[in-house]
């Protein structure tokens, strides 16, 4: 089975959460993560990427970015 691309816009907000929530209980392999996007939660974002691996990470508010 190919694993599905993922992207997740929002990442840190509760929507987000719930999302990389159920990526971290899929199989492994299941899905390749892409992208995360967060809009100003750096130390959230920074923890989502360390454990899903994205491609990319984005944060939109640039004044948060010192925190990453």
């Amino acid at each position: 089975m190919n694993p599905r691309s993922v992207t997740i816009l929002g990442s840190t907000g509760s929507v987000g959460r719930s999302t990389v929530a159920l990526l971290d209980a899929a199989a492994p392999g299941e899905f390749i993560v892409t992208a995360l996007v967060a809009g100003k939660d750096a130390a959230g974002l920074a923890a989502q990427a360390r454990r899903l691996r994205p491609q990319i990470a984005v944060l939109a508010d640039e004044a948060a970015a010192p925190a990453l």
